[in-house]
């Protein structure tokens, strides 16, 4: 367990590298070595830059880890079409993902919550998870840093409410994604999900963080991959009967 002198030495370093002066890695004696740690430092980060947290990145657990949660900061989410500058983020990682807007408090609780609560209300989204990170090469550094610098999040893109979604068959969505007009990425049908029980497994892990709030954002999971786009790229991600999301990156 970090100290809290070690917590706030780590967000330091985080917040000032978001003026574009990334930095290597942590240094030892303030690295997070576990979830726990990790998500103290992602709290830090935010009241030392005063931001608010408009939404959530959810990993759903595997064999070989457990499932994990970082904030997206409200002035970065944005309804599609949508744009951000130069000064915003450093790299433009894209990836497509669906995403629920919680239609009821999840307050913390000793019982897990169930698919039919969670669902209560939320909305479905098609969604443009922008990635950026504040370390030189993110792929270079550990899971508990990245996931104490927010697991790399840089905002988030959203389309129109999706009807009916309840109904549909989100695990296998197609999506293609352009850049200019180009074809740039795309799901793989092979490749199955399970939105909803990653917003469960989201909201079970905010039981031990206080409960979350109605009208928040949680994405769920890339479906095409994470793919870095230019400075000055327009991307379009097209989920069919899903819907369509912009982004641009102007100079």
């Amino acid at each position: 367990m970090m100290t809290p002198d070690q917590v706030e030495e780590a967000a330091r370093l985080l917040a000032a590298a978001r003026s574009h002066q990334p930095i290597d890695e942590l240094p030892h004696s303030c690295r997070p070595q576990s979830l726990e740690d990790a998500y103290q430092i992602q709290d830090a980060v935010a009241r030392r830059l005063g931001e608010t947290v408009g939404g959530w990145k959810v990993g759903v657990a595997t064999a070989a880890t457990a499932a994990f949660c970082a904030p997206i900061y409200v002035r970065m989410i944005r309804p599609s079409p949508a744009s951000y500058g130069a000064s915003e983020v450093r790299l433009i990682g894209i990836e497509a993902e669906i995403a629920f807007r919680l239609g009821r408090d999840l307050p913390a609780r000793t019982q897990p919550w169930t698919r039919d609560e969670v669902a209560q209300g939320a909305t479905m989204h098609p969604v443009i998870e922008v990635v950026d990170s504040r370390y030189h090469d993110m792929r270079a550094v550990d899971r508990p840093q990245l996931l104490a610098d927010n697991f790399s999040n840089g905002g988030l893109v959203w389309g129109a409410a999706v009807p009916g979604w309840e109904k549909l068959d989100l695990r296998h969505p197609a999506v293609k994604v352009t850049e200019d007009g180009a074809a740039f990425a795309e799901s793989n049908p092979e490749v199955a999900r399970d939105p909803l029980g990653a917003l469960v497994e989201f909201a079970d892990i905010m039981n031990a963080r206080g409960g979350v709030k109605a009208g928040t954002f949680v994405t769920t999971g890339t479906l095409t991959g994470l793919v870095f786009a230019p400075r000055e790229a327009k991307i379009l991600a097209d989920f069919g009967a899903l819907g369509r999301v912009e982004a641009a990156f102007p100079a």
